[in-house]
């Protein structure tokens, strides 16, 4: 995969109105759920939930391993979440975590775009940008 640590993953575009009745509390249990299979290299059961064109994306789940390994290696353990949101870019939710990490200076941003049944159709891992610059 040619792609960098911190490359964009998917589209996940993301909507000004937030989903309404029981998809957002689904939407944050499992964006919370992907979060830590993510933290904790359990590739497989990520690769079983993604989407066929991300599955396409990545070519196999030894791929997504080498990617997702190598990001979380740099990033370190999460030291505590920051901020978390539910957000509607139709047909899709989109679940967002900005968290501090051991080895990363500033915040992070993973971001996980799911259709309706749950399937991972987008992933972003960046650092949130300055605010004032």
């Amino acid at each position: 995969m040619r792609a960098s640590a911190w490359a964009v993953i998917g589209a996940a575009a993301l909507g000004a109105c937030a989903p309404r009745g029981e998809q957002p509390r689904r939407t944050l249990e499992q964006g919370r759920l992907y979060t830590s299979w993510l933290y904790g290299n359990q590739y497989q059961k990520l690769w079983d939930r993604f989407s066929p064109e991300m599955r396409e994306s990545f070519g196999s789940v030894a791929d997504l391993a080498g990617f997702a390994g190598r990001a979380v290696s740099r990033l370190g353990p999460e030291r505590r979440a920051i901020d978390e949101r539910v957000d509607s870019a139709a047909p899709f939710s989109v679940y967002q975590r900005t968290a501090s990490f051991d080895t990363s200076r500033r915040p992070m941003l993973i971001e996980w775009s799911l259709a309706r049944d749950g399937a991972v159709t987008g992933l972003v891992v960046r650092p949130v940008p300055d605010s004032g610059r």
